[in-house]
Protein backbone atom coordinates (compact mmCIF):
# COMPACT_ATOMS: atom_id res chain seq x y z
CA UNK A 1 0.00 0.00 0.00
CA UNK A 2 1.52 3.34 -0.99
CA UNK A 3 2.16 5.82 1.45
CA UNK A 4 0.38 9.25 1.80
CA UNK A 5 2.88 11.57 0.93
CA UNK A 6 3.23 14.97 3.06
CA UNK A 7 1.74 17.84 0.58
CA UNK A 8 4.37 20.82 1.05
CA UNK A 9 3.27 23.83 1.62
CA UNK A 10 3.25 27.18 -0.29
CA UNK A 11 1.97 30.89 0.88
CA UNK A 12 1.48 32.80 -1.91
CA UNK A 13 1.35 36.81 -1.02
CA UNK A 14 -1.03 39.12 -3.22
CA UNK A 15 -2.86 42.23 -2.64
CA UNK A 16 -6.27 42.47 -4.53
CA UNK A 17 -7.57 40.35 -7.03
CA UNK A 18 -8.16 43.43 -9.45
CA UNK A 19 -8.15 42.75 -13.06
CA UNK A 20 -4.67 43.57 -13.87
CA UNK A 21 -1.39 41.38 -15.34
CA UNK A 22 -0.67 40.82 -12.62
CA UNK A 23 -3.73 38.86 -11.38
CA UNK A 24 -4.15 37.13 -14.34
CA UNK A 25 -0.38 35.84 -14.45
CA UNK A 26 -1.24 34.68 -10.88
CA UNK A 27 -4.55 32.74 -12.04
CA UNK A 28 -2.97 31.03 -14.92
CA UNK A 29 0.29 29.98 -12.93
CA UNK A 30 -1.94 28.85 -10.03
CA UNK A 31 -4.14 26.50 -12.15
CA UNK A 32 -0.50 24.47 -13.47
CA UNK A 33 -0.14 24.05 -10.16
CA UNK A 34 -0.17 19.81 -8.85
CA UNK A 35 -2.25 20.51 -5.95
CA UNK A 36 -1.90 16.48 -4.90
CA UNK A 37 1.64 17.09 -4.04
CA UNK A 38 1.29 20.80 -3.21
CA UNK A 39 -1.25 22.60 -0.38
CA UNK A 40 -1.66 26.49 -1.90
CA UNK A 41 -2.26 29.10 1.22
CA UNK A 42 -3.13 32.96 -0.89
CA UNK A 43 -3.15 35.83 1.78
CA UNK A 44 -4.29 39.17 0.27
CA UNK A 45 -4.00 42.19 1.50
CA UNK A 46 -8.14 43.21 0.69
CA UNK A 47 -10.98 41.17 -0.22
CA UNK A 48 -11.43 42.81 -3.53
CA UNK A 49 -11.29 41.90 -6.95
CA UNK A 50 -13.42 40.92 -10.20
CA UNK A 51 -11.01 38.16 -10.55
CA UNK A 52 -11.82 36.77 -6.79
CA UNK A 53 -14.24 34.59 -8.42
CA UNK A 54 -11.75 32.79 -10.37
CA UNK A 55 -9.29 31.76 -7.59
CA UNK A 56 -9.33 27.82 -7.83
CA UNK A 57 -10.94 25.88 -5.08
CA UNK A 58 -7.90 24.39 -4.20
CA UNK A 59 -6.47 27.89 -3.24
CA UNK A 60 -7.34 28.70 0.90
CA UNK A 61 -7.47 32.16 0.77
CA UNK A 62 -7.53 34.73 3.56
CA UNK A 63 -7.25 38.38 4.00
CA UNK A 64 -5.04 40.63 6.22
CA UNK A 65 -6.72 41.19 9.78
CA UNK A 66 -5.29 44.60 9.58
CA UNK A 67 -3.65 47.30 7.72
CA UNK A 68 -4.42 45.89 4.47
CA UNK A 69 -5.51 49.20 2.81
CA UNK A 70 -1.20 50.29 3.47
CA UNK A 71 -0.48 47.87 0.42
CA UNK A 72 -3.03 50.53 -1.69
CA UNK A 73 -0.74 53.55 -0.86
CA UNK A 74 0.61 55.52 -3.46
CA UNK A 75 2.09 58.95 -3.66
CA UNK A 76 -1.13 60.91 -4.33
CA UNK A 77 -3.31 58.80 -1.58
CA UNK A 78 -0.80 58.64 1.31
CA UNK A 79 -2.08 61.62 3.25
CA UNK A 80 -5.93 59.83 3.09
CA UNK A 81 -5.26 56.52 3.15
CA UNK A 82 -2.55 56.83 6.27
CA UNK A 83 -4.96 59.06 8.04
CA UNK A 84 -7.81 56.83 7.75
CA UNK A 85 -6.00 53.76 8.52
CA UNK A 86 -3.67 54.97 11.36
CA UNK A 87 -4.34 58.67 12.45
CA UNK A 88 -8.25 58.12 13.06
CA UNK A 89 -7.46 55.40 15.47
CA UNK A 90 -4.15 56.86 17.21
CA UNK A 91 -3.36 60.79 16.67
CA UNK A 92 -0.03 60.57 17.91
CA UNK A 93 0.66 58.32 15.11
CA UNK A 94 0.73 61.44 12.74
CA UNK A 95 3.93 62.36 14.20
CA UNK A 96 5.79 59.39 12.69
CA UNK A 97 4.79 60.30 9.39
CA UNK A 98 4.94 63.87 9.39
CA UNK A 99 8.50 63.94 8.07
CA UNK A 100 7.34 61.82 5.14
CA UNK A 101 4.82 64.12 4.05
CA UNK A 102 7.16 67.27 4.56
CA UNK A 103 9.26 64.96 1.79
CA UNK A 104 6.38 64.57 -0.33
CA UNK A 105 5.49 68.65 -0.27
CA UNK A 106 9.59 69.55 -1.00
CA UNK A 107 10.57 67.19 -3.17
CA UNK A 108 7.60 66.01 -5.35
CA UNK A 109 9.87 63.73 -7.90
CA UNK A 110 10.98 61.29 -5.02
CA UNK A 111 7.01 60.46 -3.93
CA UNK A 112 7.68 57.07 -5.16
CA UNK A 113 10.64 56.45 -3.29
CA UNK A 114 9.10 58.42 0.03
CA UNK A 115 6.11 55.90 -0.36
CA UNK A 116 8.39 52.97 -0.67
CA UNK A 117 9.94 54.17 2.80
CA UNK A 118 7.38 54.98 4.42
CA UNK A 119 5.27 52.01 3.61
CA UNK A 120 8.05 49.80 4.73
CA UNK A 121 8.04 52.38 7.96
CA UNK A 122 4.26 51.59 8.20
CA UNK A 123 4.34 47.95 7.47
CA UNK A 124 6.15 47.14 10.85
CA UNK A 125 2.79 47.46 12.33
CA UNK A 126 1.15 44.75 10.92
CA UNK A 127 1.11 41.55 12.78
CA UNK A 128 3.40 38.57 11.50
CA UNK A 129 1.77 35.18 10.23
CA UNK A 130 3.27 32.61 12.77
CA UNK A 131 2.36 29.96 10.75
CA UNK A 132 5.10 27.78 8.98
CA UNK A 133 5.17 27.08 5.00
CA UNK A 134 7.75 25.01 3.30
CA UNK A 135 8.09 28.11 0.73
CA UNK A 136 6.57 31.79 0.63
CA UNK A 137 6.14 33.47 -2.58
CA UNK A 138 5.84 37.03 -3.27
CA UNK A 139 4.14 36.61 -6.21
CA UNK A 140 2.54 40.43 -6.37
CA UNK A 141 6.21 41.76 -6.19
CA UNK A 142 7.46 45.23 -4.58
CA UNK A 143 5.28 45.40 -1.41
CA UNK A 144 4.44 41.69 -0.83
CA UNK A 145 8.38 41.40 -1.18
CA UNK A 146 9.01 43.69 1.94
CA UNK A 147 6.22 41.76 3.81
CA UNK A 148 7.28 38.76 2.93
CA UNK A 149 10.42 39.00 4.05
CA UNK A 150 9.97 41.23 7.71
CA UNK A 151 6.09 39.40 8.39
CA UNK A 152 6.70 35.15 7.79
CA UNK A 153 9.36 34.75 9.56
CA UNK A 154 8.75 30.56 9.24
CA UNK A 155 9.11 30.36 5.64
CA UNK A 156 11.99 27.69 5.06
CA UNK A 157 12.50 29.17 1.62
CA UNK A 158 11.07 32.81 0.16
CA UNK A 159 11.07 33.86 -3.43
CA UNK A 160 10.51 37.14 -5.15
CA UNK A 161 8.44 37.75 -8.16
CA UNK A 162 9.80 40.82 -10.03
CA UNK A 163 6.92 41.55 -13.00
CA UNK A 164 8.32 45.57 -13.94
CA UNK A 165 11.54 46.87 -15.29
CA UNK A 166 13.71 48.04 -12.71
CA UNK A 167 14.46 51.66 -12.86
CA UNK A 168 16.18 53.83 -10.93
CA UNK A 169 13.55 56.64 -11.29
CA UNK A 170 10.94 54.86 -9.84
CA UNK A 171 12.52 52.33 -7.22
CA UNK A 172 14.51 52.98 -3.91
CA UNK A 173 17.86 51.25 -4.47
CA UNK A 174 18.77 51.66 -1.13
CA UNK A 175 15.62 49.46 0.26
CA UNK A 176 15.08 47.22 -2.70
CA UNK A 177 18.95 45.81 -2.46
CA UNK A 178 18.25 45.21 1.21
CA UNK A 179 14.96 42.88 0.73
CA UNK A 180 16.43 41.43 -2.38
CA UNK A 181 19.59 39.80 0.02
CA UNK A 182 17.41 38.60 2.12
CA UNK A 183 15.41 36.46 -0.24
CA UNK A 184 16.85 32.96 -1.40
CA UNK A 185 15.52 33.25 -5.27
CA UNK A 186 14.41 36.59 -7.15
CA UNK A 187 12.17 35.22 -10.47
CA UNK A 188 11.82 37.54 -13.28
CA UNK A 189 9.41 37.57 -16.08
CA UNK A 190 11.36 38.07 -18.88
CA UNK A 191 15.29 37.43 -19.65
CA UNK A 192 15.66 41.20 -20.38
CA UNK A 193 14.43 42.13 -17.19
CA UNK A 194 16.68 39.43 -15.23
CA UNK A 195 19.36 40.79 -17.03
CA UNK A 196 18.56 44.28 -16.03
CA UNK A 197 18.18 43.35 -12.20
CA UNK A 198 21.75 41.79 -12.31
CA UNK A 199 23.37 44.62 -14.19
CA UNK A 200 21.68 46.85 -11.01
CA UNK A 201 22.51 44.70 -8.41
CA UNK A 202 25.29 42.38 -9.22
CA UNK A 203 25.09 40.56 -5.58
CA UNK A 204 22.24 39.16 -6.13
CA UNK A 205 22.35 37.93 -9.79
CA UNK A 206 22.88 33.93 -8.31
CA UNK A 207 19.65 34.33 -6.98
CA UNK A 208 18.15 35.32 -10.04
CA UNK A 209 16.09 33.34 -12.13
CA UNK A 210 13.51 33.76 -14.70
CA UNK A 211 10.00 32.52 -15.47
CA UNK A 212 7.84 33.18 -18.10
CA UNK A 213 4.03 34.21 -17.36
CA UNK A 214 2.77 31.09 -17.99
CA UNK A 215 -0.38 31.40 -20.39
CA UNK A 216 -2.65 27.96 -21.48
CA UNK A 217 -3.36 29.01 -25.27
CA UNK A 218 -6.31 26.27 -25.32
CA UNK A 219 -7.74 28.19 -22.61
CA UNK A 220 -7.71 31.46 -24.30
CA UNK A 221 -8.76 30.15 -27.53
CA UNK A 222 -11.80 28.49 -26.03
CA UNK A 223 -12.69 31.80 -24.16
CA UNK A 224 -12.55 33.75 -27.12
CA UNK A 225 -15.56 32.10 -28.98
CA UNK A 226 -17.90 33.62 -26.43
CA UNK A 227 -20.60 35.39 -27.52
CA UNK A 228 -19.35 38.72 -26.85
CA UNK A 229 -17.40 41.53 -27.84
CA UNK A 230 -17.62 45.76 -28.78
CA UNK A 231 -20.63 46.96 -27.52
CA UNK A 232 -20.90 49.46 -31.01
CA UNK A 233 -20.70 46.08 -33.50
CA UNK A 234 -24.47 46.76 -35.14
CA UNK A 235 -23.42 50.28 -35.68
CA UNK A 236 -19.87 50.71 -36.39
CA UNK A 237 -18.04 49.62 -38.74
CA UNK A 238 -14.84 50.73 -38.82
CA UNK A 239 -11.46 50.05 -37.77
CA UNK A 240 -10.94 48.84 -33.85
CA UNK A 241 -7.80 48.85 -31.94
CA UNK A 242 -7.42 47.37 -28.77
CA UNK A 243 -5.23 47.80 -25.50
CA UNK A 244 -5.57 46.19 -22.48
CA UNK A 245 -4.05 48.20 -19.52
CA UNK A 246 -4.45 49.59 -16.64
CA UNK A 247 -4.71 52.98 -16.92
CA UNK A 248 -1.53 54.36 -16.27
CA UNK A 249 1.49 56.45 -17.15
CA UNK A 250 3.58 53.31 -17.05
CA UNK A 251 1.08 51.67 -19.87
CA UNK A 252 1.43 55.10 -22.19
CA UNK A 253 -2.24 55.46 -22.09
CA UNK A 254 -2.02 59.22 -21.91
CA UNK A 255 -0.22 59.42 -25.21
CA UNK A 256 -3.43 57.90 -27.40
CA UNK A 257 -5.34 60.67 -27.86
CA UNK A 258 -2.71 62.68 -29.64
CA UNK A 259 -1.73 59.36 -31.77
CA UNK A 260 -5.83 59.25 -32.19
CA UNK A 261 -5.43 62.96 -33.33
CA UNK A 262 -2.56 62.62 -36.22
CA UNK A 263 -5.45 58.71 -37.32
CA UNK A 264 -8.14 61.56 -37.39
CA UNK A 265 -6.22 64.17 -39.78
CA UNK A 266 -5.40 61.13 -42.03
CA UNK A 267 -9.42 60.62 -42.62
CA UNK A 268 -9.58 56.82 -40.58
CA UNK A 269 -12.92 56.09 -39.84
CA UNK A 270 -11.78 54.59 -36.30
CA UNK A 271 -11.86 53.62 -32.60
CA UNK A 272 -9.46 52.78 -30.17
CA UNK A 273 -10.91 50.69 -27.00
CA UNK A 274 -9.15 50.52 -23.48
CA UNK A 275 -10.27 47.08 -21.66
CA UNK A 276 -8.81 47.58 -18.03
CA UNK A 277 -9.30 50.36 -14.61
CA UNK A 278 -7.37 52.56 -12.90
CA UNK A 279 -7.39 55.40 -10.27
CA UNK A 280 -10.20 57.62 -11.63
CA UNK A 281 -7.43 60.47 -11.83
CA UNK A 282 -5.18 59.00 -14.45
CA UNK A 283 -8.75 58.25 -16.61
CA UNK A 284 -9.59 61.76 -15.87
CA UNK A 285 -5.80 62.91 -17.27
CA UNK A 286 -6.95 60.69 -20.59
CA UNK A 287 -10.12 62.22 -21.14
CA UNK A 288 -8.71 65.35 -20.66
CA UNK A 289 -6.13 64.71 -23.28
CA UNK A 290 -8.79 63.20 -25.91
CA UNK A 291 -10.90 66.68 -25.40
CA UNK A 292 -8.25 68.55 -25.84
CA UNK A 293 -7.15 66.60 -28.91
CA UNK A 294 -10.85 66.93 -30.47
CA UNK A 295 -10.61 63.12 -30.39
CA UNK A 296 -13.13 62.01 -27.50
CA UNK A 297 -15.32 60.07 -29.23
CA UNK A 298 -13.00 57.60 -31.16
CA UNK A 299 -11.65 56.77 -27.38
CA UNK A 300 -13.67 53.82 -25.50
CA UNK A 301 -13.30 52.42 -22.40
CA UNK A 302 -14.73 49.41 -21.92
CA UNK A 303 -13.55 48.89 -17.88
CA UNK A 304 -11.96 45.85 -16.44
CA UNK A 305 -13.33 42.86 -17.61
CA UNK A 306 -12.95 38.48 -16.81
CA UNK A 307 -12.90 37.73 -20.53
CA UNK A 308 -10.85 40.47 -22.76
CA UNK A 309 -10.05 37.63 -25.89
CA UNK A 310 -13.23 38.48 -27.88
CA UNK A 311 -12.07 41.99 -28.33
CA UNK A 312 -8.55 40.45 -29.67
CA UNK A 313 -10.76 38.14 -31.89
CA UNK A 314 -12.67 41.24 -33.67
CA UNK A 315 -9.95 44.01 -33.45
CA UNK A 316 -7.80 44.79 -36.68
CA UNK A 317 -4.59 45.84 -34.25
CA UNK A 318 -3.33 44.79 -30.34
CA UNK A 319 -1.72 48.37 -29.47
CA UNK A 320 0.76 48.30 -26.27
CA UNK A 321 2.13 51.49 -25.94
CA UNK A 322 3.78 51.07 -22.75
CA UNK A 323 7.17 53.03 -21.50
CA UNK A 324 8.09 50.30 -19.22
CA UNK A 325 7.78 46.67 -18.22
CA UNK A 326 8.76 43.92 -17.21
CA UNK A 327 6.55 40.86 -19.69
CA UNK A 328 3.37 42.26 -20.21
CA UNK A 329 0.82 39.20 -20.29
CA UNK A 330 -1.82 40.92 -22.93
CA UNK A 331 0.89 40.86 -25.41
CA UNK A 332 1.42 37.25 -24.86
CA UNK A 333 -2.29 36.50 -24.94
CA UNK A 334 -2.93 38.94 -28.13
CA UNK A 335 0.27 36.66 -29.55
CA UNK A 336 -1.79 34.11 -28.97
CA UNK A 337 -5.01 35.37 -30.40
CA UNK A 338 -2.95 36.13 -33.45
CA UNK A 339 -3.36 39.95 -33.33
CA UNK A 340 -1.48 42.38 -35.69
CA UNK A 341 0.68 43.80 -32.73
CA UNK A 342 2.37 47.08 -32.18
CA UNK A 343 3.94 47.71 -29.31
CA UNK A 344 6.34 50.42 -27.74
CA UNK A 345 9.84 49.13 -27.06
CA UNK A 346 9.66 48.82 -23.39
CA UNK A 347 12.52 46.19 -22.46
CA UNK A 348 11.31 42.93 -23.33
CA UNK A 349 9.03 44.65 -26.26
CA UNK A 350 12.12 42.63 -28.68
CA UNK A 351 12.22 39.21 -26.77
CA UNK A 352 7.94 39.28 -26.96
CA UNK A 353 7.54 39.84 -30.82
CA UNK A 354 10.77 38.50 -31.85
CA UNK A 355 12.67 41.58 -33.04
CA UNK A 356 9.81 42.13 -35.21
CA UNK A 357 8.68 38.88 -35.93
CA UNK A 358 5.47 38.88 -33.94
CA UNK A 359 4.89 42.50 -34.68
CA UNK A 360 5.72 45.97 -35.30
CA UNK A 361 8.24 47.78 -32.57
CA UNK A 362 8.01 51.41 -31.69
CA UNK A 363 10.01 53.81 -30.36
CA UNK A 364 8.52 54.78 -26.94
CA UNK A 365 6.55 58.52 -28.57
CA UNK A 366 3.21 59.34 -29.93
CA UNK A 367 4.70 59.92 -33.36
CA UNK A 368 6.73 56.50 -33.72
CA UNK A 369 3.38 54.41 -32.15
CA UNK A 370 1.45 56.32 -34.69
CA UNK A 371 3.64 55.63 -37.64
CA UNK A 372 3.81 52.00 -37.12
CA UNK A 373 0.00 51.91 -36.43
CA UNK A 374 -0.66 53.80 -39.81
CA UNK A 375 1.74 51.01 -41.62
CA UNK A 376 -0.14 48.03 -40.09
CA UNK A 377 -3.73 49.89 -41.18
CA UNK A 378 -2.47 50.70 -44.83
CA UNK A 379 -0.39 47.39 -45.62
CA UNK A 380 -3.23 44.30 -45.22
CA UNK A 381 -0.73 42.01 -46.62
CA UNK A 382 1.60 42.55 -43.04
CA UNK A 383 -1.09 42.01 -41.20
CA UNK A 384 -1.50 38.62 -42.70
CA UNK A 385 1.84 38.36 -42.67
CA UNK A 386 2.41 38.90 -38.92
CA UNK A 387 -0.60 36.70 -38.48
CA UNK A 388 0.84 33.84 -40.09
CA UNK A 389 4.06 34.34 -38.18
CA UNK A 390 1.73 33.59 -35.15
CA UNK A 391 -0.72 31.29 -36.17
CA UNK A 392 2.99 29.20 -37.57
CA UNK A 393 3.94 28.67 -33.27
CA UNK A 394 2.81 27.02 -30.49
CA UNK A 395 2.31 29.83 -28.18
CA UNK A 396 1.49 28.78 -24.18
CA UNK A 397 4.01 27.68 -21.85
CA UNK A 398 2.28 25.46 -19.25
CA UNK A 399 5.80 23.95 -18.66
CA UNK A 400 7.50 26.63 -17.16
CA UNK A 401 5.61 25.35 -13.54
CA UNK A 402 8.51 22.40 -13.88
CA UNK A 403 11.30 25.23 -13.55
CA UNK A 404 9.34 26.48 -10.63
CA UNK A 405 9.40 22.94 -8.71
CA UNK A 406 13.29 22.65 -9.21
CA UNK A 407 13.27 26.58 -7.72
CA UNK A 408 11.51 24.80 -4.62
CA UNK A 409 14.13 22.26 -4.56
CA UNK A 410 17.37 24.15 -4.92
Amino acid sequence: MEKNIEKKKLLFIGITMNSAGTEQSFLSFVNCINFEKYEVDLLLAKNEGLFMGLIPKQVNVSFMPKYGELFLLSGKNAFSNLFDTFVKKNPLSLFSILPSFVKFLLFPKQKVKTATRLFCKMMQKIPPITESYDAALAYWGERTVFYMIDKIPNAKKKIAWVHFEYRDDKCDEQTYAAYFKSCDHIVNVSAAAENSLKQKFPEIAEKCATLENMQNAAFIRQRSLEPISFPDMAHFHGIRLLTVARITEQKGIDMIPEILAKLKADGYDLRWYIVGDGEQSEKDKVINLALKYEVAEMLIFLGAVTNPYPFMRDCLLYVQPSRFEGKPISVEEAKIMRCPIVAANYLSASEQLAGGKYGQIADISPESLYENIKLLIDDPKKRELLSAALAAEKFGNEGEIEKFYKLLEK
